[in-house]
């Protein structure tokens, strides 16, 4: 089922922007190679943040989105268990010189926030598939009820 909301594809955009300028630099990549190795957790999040242009000219499939929304969900969990508690000892240990070490510490920095604002649009996404996925759907079963783990979506995006 392909979802008719044209604010779905511009959020989808905005995720996919403030993922590949904020999270996904040359300086905290290394930190998220472990994360990223999943291979079926980086192939639904590389969809979304690196074909996002194809959601604009071909439409949104619920039922791939659902599991893409998901998988960076999931991403963000593991980035704050396990890379973001540990970044101090972590970025000690990558050497950089000194003409990158003011962009560096600005993205080791930032890295909690804007992982907070990535979660924060990824929640809203959800949100509007959702609600897009009841409206179509109207009183047949929404295709959400149907997508294994979806449930986890709240843990996942909330800050513990």
């Amino acid at each position: 089922m392909i979802v008719q909301d044209p604010a779905i594809p511009e959020l989808i955009l905005k995720i996919a922007d403030h993922y590949n300028t904020n999270i996904s630099t040359r300086f905290l990549r290394p930190f998220l190679a472990g994360i990223l190795s999943d291979n079926e957790l980086s192939r639904r999040i590389s969809d979304m943040t690196e074909h996002s242009e194809a959601y604009t000219t071909q439409g949104v499939h619920l039922d791939e989105m659902y599991l893409q929304v998901l998988a960076i969900a999931r991403f963000i969990f593991l980035v704050r268990t396990d890379i973001i508690p540990n970044l101090r000892n972590l970025s000690g240990q990558t050497s950089s010189n000194d003409a990158n070490k003011v962009f560096r510490d600005m993205a080791m920095n930032n890295f909690g926030a804007n992982i907070q604002v990535l979660a924060d649009y990824v929640n809203e996404l959800y949100v509007k598939l959702v609600a897009n996925d009841k409206l179509q759907n109207g009183k047949t079963r929404p295709v959400y009820r149907d997508i294994p783990g979806l449930t986890e979506i709240g843990r996942y995006l909330v800050e513990r």
